[in-house]
């Protein structure tokens, strides 16, 4: 049942060849997203080179979203990494790569404690907004190549 669900995702010209762009600690802050673009820009031209080359793609993010300090100190102390803004700007610029993406958490990214009364609301935010069912995926990315993202956001 599962390996029908997988053969499923992945089209009838798949080939055996991929690239997997994986995005660790990003830690955004959008006081310097031109730093966050120019490496963007740098991946999304391999990602498509590789397309046109005939192989998968895909963007999988080790989570870390957000920087976990204030971004406006001179404004508030509320630490940016887990808010919703973070999540947002973090849906934005995974999106922004091509490739649908995957996440997972990282021990930062339920940080919204002044936002949010609960992790668990913490959590419902970051599934809402990064579209995802369940804070861990697995993916087919080419024949027999499953890649699996586990975090230890349950």
């Amino acid at each position: 049942r599962l390996r029908s669900r997988l053969a499923a995702t992945v089209s009838s010209d798949t080939s055996d060849e991929f690239v997997v762009a994986v995005l660790g600690d990003l830690h955004l802050d959008p006081r310097k997203m031109e730093d966050y673009h120019a490496g963007r820009d740098h991946i999304t031209r391999i990602l498509k080179e590789a397309e046109d080359g005939g192989a998968s793609s895909a963007v999988v993010s080790l989570g870390d979203l957000g920087e976990s300090k204030s971004v406006r100190p001179d404004e508030t102390s509320e630490l940016f990494a887990g808010t919703t803004e973070c999540h947002e700007l973090a849906s934005e610029f995974l999106s922004s790569f091509g490739p649908p993406y995957e996440v997972i958490g990282g021990n930062h990214d339920l940080e919204g404690i002044d936002e949010f009364s609960t992790d668990e609301a913490n959590l419902e935010a970051f599934l809402r907004i990064h579209g995802k069912p369940t804070p861990q995926f697995s993916r087919l990315v080419a024949e027999k190549t499953l890649v699996v993202g586990l975090g230890s956001t349950v």
